[in-house]
């Protein structure tokens, strides 16, 4: 799911980089507000694997734009 979403992200915000890293930001975000609200240990290792990868998407934006 995420590398669809990155492509598609990257593709409509290929000129506006910081909203992109806003965008990612955000993401992160909600995954770990997500995670903090679950109760069911399984998915919250789901949204706390999502959250790192929209992490590594940034850190890898970040890192192509130096």
């Amino acid at each position: 799911m995420i590398p669809a979403l990155k492509n598609f992200y990257e593709q409509q915000h290929a000129k506006d980089l910081t909203a992109l890293k806003k965008l990612y930001g955000r993401h992160t975000e909600d995954c770990i507000r997500a995670a903090e609200l679950t109760v069911d240990s399984g998915r919250r290792e789901q949204y706390l694997n999502l959250a790192r990868q929209w992490i590594e998407a940034a850190t890898s934006l970040q890192a192509s734009t130096k």
